[in-house]
């Protein structure tokens, strides 16, 4: 690793040096503006701005803006954005920056419309990072949907190297990591809980989504806290010009969008609402527990948007879901209650603002950041009435600045700080005659700092590389209790000798270090590339939970004198080529994951309410490597992408003591490692109203825990488990099917569309 570390520093000075000694002759003058759709006047992400003359280009940011330096001459200037009309510029430059602002008409209604992605055509082959994808709102709402719900988390589980437990499971797997290890941000705000229903449906109203980012490889240095991915969701921005109005109706839920200006092209909002009626499904159900069974879910998102110059824009966006779910007959035995039936409910909320302000030759950003997350399980029972209340508050400021140094470097620096309160849970009686004791367990607090750079080089027309720096560090703060255990015995309620008592705000401990992020890209051709990318990152909180799914209710831990910060150092290389002009992008990746302080809990252990979580929860490494491959077909009345994903996954628990070993120290595989699986997803446009979509998705079977042996005492049935995960469940197959009927393309002020989908 130290030879990994050198490598980097060198390669960043020599890099920086590449910098220092271009000749001043060969600045160039700046060709920017912005571009944005010319209907709604939304921002367009990822248009790609190609130079005839020069072969050289480049794709507009997340606000829709680009850059570009051009000597003295004459250029003809080619912007293109799958779904929009191609426009030709013709530029020229002469002694001074130009600002060129354009406003791309959609193909309203043509077969380009259900293309797969809304990238540029070889952005794929041009882009640095490995393990990369991006994916529009467009396209996921052609894929079959579960009674009518367009999922975004869902669609992210088509692609390659991402997997999950089961149907109906909160979370999803990236590369050998737990579901807590991907972080998810909803215009840079995370979230804790992306799922309503038990993992069923994803929090996300797909109306107010304009399209995401998924990175599972080259993760750039400006995104951290996670090990395992990063899912950027950017929401649209609200319509400066009209009153618009969008909304669906389904079998499980109804949606509605109104999106306004205040002040024509500089002050707009929107409001996108979603609320359930799923009670009545279960009415039908012969099962009488189902037919008591109870889940409803609401979520609410707004936005926005002021922009007092071209160069400023100032936003607001806020979101609320809130969860309700009651299974008859379910009880919480666990915390010796013997209740009859259990509610659990869980909400998220958050708030994001935000300013972007563009200057002559650099822009800045500065975001502000409020996440909440509260879950709740009571019980109604008069006699043991109680309520388990636990959460975690999240609060960010970050800033960052992003500059180009000539035409063939950049750079984006900035700084973050982070602080976390988490309520790990408490257990309060629910009615005056309840039985139930109460049960405090302390809050945890934590404080983590971070700044990084990012530096993007043109170093040949065929060779490019992408240096990346963050350094982060945590501190976890009192006021808590830390208690000591006796050295030589294992880490049990019982070797307590010592406790040390930490004020309000008292450091307790500190963890910290480098993260180095590089990826390098060598095209092969025009059409053609390799690349290969390293990434360093650091996680100082975690999701605790001994379930195969995890649940809402799980509480999260940060950082402390016995469980450690998660490390995972990732390489990858992949070979990415497009095929008949752009009409096929098809890629190979390989990856080798090495992780540190990998958690899992020993057999039989009560996390809820736990006031000793160290005794239950046991560290060791980790190793992850796979191969990806990806085909996708972009034009055509047939659009979509194949994908088959080979990956293994082996935890290494050892400890001296026997009570802190599984699986006796040696390697085994953990509950969400799927070695094959194949995704397929599929449009056919019939004809410029009607189309027909299928996904077809294979996985092996994951690990599970039989039992041995058994044997009885006193009449009881034991089960005897020996080693952990070494059987596996059957293997894995769905496929859905959709049709989709759009409105007339004569209709002007209205349109509509019709899905049938089989699930």
């Amino acid at each position: 690793m130290n030879l990994i570390k050198n490598i980097f520093l060198l390669l960043f000075i020599v890099n920086f040096s590449f910098a220092q000694k271009k000749p001043v002759s060969t600045v160039k003058y700046q060709l920017r503006g912005k571009i944005v759709n010319n209907l709604t006047k939304e921002s367009l992400v990822g248009v790609g701005i190609l130079v005839a003359e020069t072969g050289f280009g480049t794709t507009t940011d997340t606000a829709g803006n680009y850059t570009l330096n051009l000597r003295v001459g004459t250029y003809n200037i080619f912007y293109t954005y799958n779904g929009f009309f191609k426009v030709e510029q013709k530029v020229q430059i002469i002694d001074k920056n130009v600002s060129l602002n354009l406003a791309l008409d959609e193909k309203s209604q043509t077969l380009e419309e259900v293309q797969i992605s809304g990238n540029s055509a070889q952005q794929n082959v041009n882009r640095m990072e490995t393990g990369v994808s991006k994916l529009s709102i467009k396209a996921i709402k052609k894929m079959p949907t579960l009674m009518g719900e367009a999922d975004i988390i869902k669609s992210i589980m088509m692609l390659p190297g991402v997997s999950t437990v089961g149907e109906g499971a909160t979370g999803f797997n990236v590369r050998g990591g737990s579901t807590d290890q991907n972080l998810i941000l909803m215009d840079d705000a995370p979230i804790f809980n992306s799922s309503h229903l038990m993992g069923l449906f994803s929090i996300f109203n797909p109306d107010a989504v304009r399209g995401l980012t998924f990175y599972r490889g080259g993760v750039p240095a400006q995104y951290g806290g996670r090990t395992s991915s990063v899912l950027n969701i950017d929401l649209k921005d609200a319509n400066a010009q009209k009153i618009s109005v969008s909304g669906g109706v389904g079998l499980i839920s109804s949606r509605l969008m109104v999106e306004a200006p205040i002040i024509k092209d500089k002050l707009s909002f929107f409001v996108a609402s979603r609320i359930s009626y799923v009670d009545y499904l279960f009415k039908y159900a012969k099962n009488p527990t189902l037919r008591d069974t109870k889940a409803n879910f609401y979520d609410l998102t707004g936005k926005i948007e002021f922009r007092p110059s071209k160069n400023d824009k100032i936003w607001i966006t806020g979101f609320q879901g809130k969860d309700n779910f009651k299974l008859a007959g379910d009880s919480l035995s666990n915390l010796e209650v013997n209740a009859s039936s259990s509610f659990f409910d869980w909400k998220s909320q958050n708030a994001t603002m935000g300013w972007n302000h563009n200057f002559k030759k650099f822009s800045t950003r500065l975001i502000a950041v409020q996440s909440d997350y509260f879950s709740n399980i009571s019980n109604p029972d008069s006699a043991l009435a109680y309520k388990i209340e636990s959460g975690l508050k999240y609060q960010s400021i970050k800033g960052d600045v992003s500059f180009k140094l000539g035409k063939k470097m950049a750079y984006d620096v900035g700084v973050q700080a982070v602080n976390y309160t988490i309520d790990p849970g408490s257990l309060k009686p629910n009615s005056s005659i309840s039985g139930i004791k109460p049960v405090l367990v302390a809050q945890e607090k934590g404080t983590e700092l971070a700044a990084y750079i990012n530096n993007e080089n043109t170093i040949t027309d065929n060779f490019s590389i992408l240096l990346g720096l963050r350094y982060s560090t945590f501190a976890n703060k009192g006021n808590s209790t830390v208690y000591k255990y006796q050295e030589g015995l294992p880490r049990e309620t019982s070797n307590i000798k010592d406790s040390t008592v930490y004020q309000n705000n008292e450091s307790i401990k500190t963890y910290g270090g480098f993260e180095p992020r590089i990826s390098l890209n060598f095209k092969l051709t025009q059409s053609s590339s390799i690349k290969a990318s390293f990434n360093r990152m650091r996680q100082y909180i975690q999701l605790i939970t001994n379930t195969t799914a995890a649940l809402p209710t799980d509480r999260w831990k940060v950082s402390d004198d016995y469980i450690k910060p998660q490390i995972a150092d990732q390489l990858a290389l992949g070979f990415f080529q497009n095929l008949k002009n752009n009409e096929y992008e098809v890629s190979l990746e390989v990856f080798y994951k090495q992780m540190q302080n990998v958690s899992d809990y020993k057999d039989g252990v009560r996390l809820i309410l736990n006031k000793f979580p160290e005794t239950a929860i046991l560290q060791g490494t980790g190793v992850a490597y796979g191969t990806e491959f990806y085909i996708k077909k972009n034009l055509g009345q047939l659009t979509g992408w194949m994908s088959y994903t080979y990956s293994q996954t082996r935890f290494t628990i050892d400890s001296p003591f026997l009570e802190e070993k599984i699986n006796n120290g040696l390697p085994y595989a953990p509950n969400f490692n799927k070695p094959h699986i194949f995704n397929g997803v599929f449009n056919y446009q019939f004809n410029k109203r009607t189309s027909f979509s299928t996904n077809i998705t294979y996985s092996s079977g994951r690990p599970i825990t039989y039992p041995a042996d058994k044997y009885f005492v006193n009449g009881v049935y034991i089960p005897n488990f020996t080693n952990r995960n070494q059987n596996k469940i059957p293997d894995y197959f769905r496929s859905d099917i959709s049709f989709n009927i759009d409105s007339k393309p004569t209709l002007k002020r209205f349109s509509s569309s019709l899905s049938f989908s089989v699930y």
